[in-house]
């Protein structure tokens, strides 16, 4: 299954990427997120439950961002598993400032075995993008505002 779209975040850049980077955000914005602890710079295991058109279980895997190059980009992989199959998915993103917004492009694909296969790419690319759309919206959230500019002094 190939997933890609653009979300606009407000922030520079540097400031996005950091955001994306920060493990405490990803943790917190992830739907369904019960575990996720770093194991090795840039890589972590999670546990997620998840649940598409009665197909219901707890995804136990790994995260892991590759390929840093900031603030312009990062290689997403994701590998688990779950009761009865399997999830593995590569992504690329990359931050395209634009003024006092970046814009967050992401191109993946994704292999799925067992039972949430047979659901079929119908209802999983939609479902793919609702939970996108969930996860960047929270992290819109989590990109800390903009310092003012200092007030000259007299």
């Amino acid at each position: 299954m190939r997933i890609d779209g653009t979300y606009l975040m407000t922030g520079a850049r540097a400031v996005v990427y950091a955001t994306l980077s920060d493990p405490a955000a990803l943790a917190s914005c992830l739907p369904g997120c019960e575990r996720f602890e770093q194991t090795a710079p840039g890589r972590y295991e999670t546990v997620l439950t998840f649940g598409l058109a009665g197909v219901k279980g707890t995804f136990a895997g790994s995260v892991t961002l590759a390929d840093p190059r900031p603030p312009e980009a990062y290689r997403l992989i994701v590998e688990g598993r779950f009761a009865g199959g399997a999830i593995k998915g590569v992504a690329d993103i990359t931050l395209v400032e634009e003024g006092a917004q970046t814009r967050v492009q992401y191109v993946g694909d994704g292999q799925v075995g067992g039972p949430l296969a047979s659901v079929g790419q119908r209802l999983m690319a939609p479902a793919a993008r609702v939970l996108i759309n969930q996860f960047f919206k929270c992290l819109s959230g989590k990109v800390p505002a903009a310092l003012p500019d200092s007030a000259p002094t007299s």
